[in-house]
């Protein structure tokens, strides 16, 4: 059997498989990303995950691809300046490259997630396709009329800085205002609640810190969501109208036939995401795409970091050298 390596570089999570021609999961392991050290630290504790898959497997792996958090430049395969890791600049391709000595790729993750569903995912037999991830951060990838968009850098996918609200003082993690990410994403969302406790609670300051802090965890969020606590309550409408209103901003300048929607808020909490669905065609131009969650799960970059490997889009090809 013929085997691609799919490497995820996540903010929270590495995760490293050997996957199929076919798009199958074979074998796979997962560490947690550091966020303290040098340039390579990432690229080693990769190297490190790669080994604990077995020697015998890695002799039959033909190419590797590299599925990353950005921003990124694209031709030397570095991460720039990314605002959800303390390490801000990492090298991925060259470290990797030199320690394996097969063909590697580095793409932005949901760049790599949207290539493996449109080969092997939610997208297969489709033209245009866009992933996004709704996790730390968020993200997307698109195909549209076959071809894989990537930018002078590779970084035309950067939907978490849509503006949604322009008059916002809300700073999101790359230093810009009202973003969309400075409101939804996991590591964000505190931000949101923050605000909207300052709305509805009439409690002291002291107070709201503690509430800020109690609501502020994604997953305690939605634990209290589902028991039908009321702050949590008020604050999960309005990320359902954020999240509603970011889609439909992502399908109004893709027009896909799928979005597919994955990272770790999306993947936990698909009741959730249905309400969002259903409140996205109040915000769109063009007409509404098939909205799924991804197929894949939390292993869609590891996928499409394979399917990168092997099938590398021409567009790549002509940024980056292997």
């Amino acid at each position: 059997m013929v085997l691609y390596l799919g490497i995820d570089v996540g903010a929270t999570n590495l995760r490293v498989g050997l996957v199929s021609e076919y798009g199958l999961v074979v074998k796979y392991v997962k560490s947690k990303t550091p966020h303290k050290g040098n340039k390579e630290t990432i690229a080693n504790e990769v190297i490190k995950l790669i080994n604990k898959l077995g020697r015998n497997m890695l002799s039959r792996i033909e190419g590797v691809g590299v599925g990353t958090i950005g921003p990124l430049n694209i031709r030397s395969g570095e991460v720039i300046n990314t605002p959800n890791n303390l390490i801000r600049d990492f090298a991925l391709l060259e470290p990797i490259r030199s320690k394996l000595k097969l063909p590697t790729y580095v793409v932005n993750d949901c760049v790599a997630a949207v290539w493996g569903e449109y080969l092997w995912g939610a997208g297969k037999g489709k033209e245009n396709i866009v992933y996004l991830t709704l996790s730390s951060g968020i993200g997307a990838g698109a195909v549209v009329d076959g071809h894989i968009l990537l930018g002078k850098d590779g970084n035309a996918h950067e939907v978490g800085h849509i503006v949604l609200n322009y008059s916002s003082s809300i700073k999101c993690g790359c230093g810009g205002l009202g973003h969309w990410e400075a409101f939804a994403s996991g590591k964000n969302i505190r931000n949101l609640v923050n605000e909207v406790i300052h709305k509805v609670a009439k409690v002291s300051n002291t107070e709201i810190r503690g509430l800020v802090r109690k609501y502020g965890d994604p997953e305690a969020l939605f634990t209290l969501w589902r028991g039908g606590d009321r702050y949590s309550s008020i604050i999960v409408e309005e990320l359902k109208k954020i999240n509603a209103a970011g889609i439909a901003s992502v399908i109004n300048v893709y027009d896909p036939e799928v979005l597919s929607v994955g990272g770790s808020i999306a993947i936990n909490n698909e009741d959730f995401m249905k309400e969002v669905f259903n409140i996205v065609k109040y915000y769109v131009t063009n007409s509404l795409p098939e909205l799924v969650i991804t197929p894949f799960r939390d292993l869609a970059v590891v996928i499409g970091a394979a399917a990168i490997a092997y099938q590398p889009p021409k567009e790549l090809l002509r940024k980056q050298s292997t």
